[in-house]
């Protein structure tokens, strides 16, 4: 058995850092304005070196991965999430009152880390996490009565307080 968790950690950590490599590299090429052959190899050449710094960092810092039920869904609808939020947010100060502004206690998905839960619950311009007390009940404010997309993704909807 710990054999095959070794063997498993082993074939992680190259996928790890070609996940990152590719991360890095695409935002590198994505910043600069003209791309050439010459910036492409060194955006390549730089991001090698920072993903395999990123991975020997997470490692040093004992940090795992877990947690990811809820985010793919919350992945996904936040591109929708944003411009909701900013259409939000912009009406708000235009009317300036806060017709639906509320502050709630909610409680995340079994399964999700509130690590991620808490950047991307605070993504959408009209949500704001105020505290996270414990691991799994951020508390939130937002412009809506109602959950947003994100939130309905993240946390448990018979929770919500």
């Amino acid at each position: 058995m710990a054999v095959r968790r070794k063997d498993k950690a082993v074939a992680a950590g190259p996928v790890e850092t070609a996940v990152w490599w590719a991360a890095l590299t695409g935002v590198t090429v994505v910043s600069i304005s003209t791309v050439s052959p010459v910036e492409t190899l060194v955006a390549a050449t730089a991001a090698l070196g920072a993903a395999c710094t990123a991975r020997a960092m997470r490692r040093a810092a004992g940090v795992g991965w877990r947690g990811a039920r809820g985010a793919g869904q919350a992945v996904l609808r936040l591109p929708w999430a944003v411009p909701c939020g900013c259409a939000a947010l912009s009406a708000a100060v235009v009317r300036r009152r806060d017709d639906g502004a509320t502050v709630r206690r909610t409680v995340l998905r079994e399964g999700a880390d509130p690590g991620w839960a808490a950047v991307v619950l605070a993504a959408s311009p009209d949500t704001c996490v105020l505290d996270l007390p414990h691991e799994d009940d951020p508390l939130l404010h937002t412009l809506d009565r109602c959950p947003g997309p994100v939130e309905q993704a993240v946390t448990d909807p018979g929770e919500r307080r």
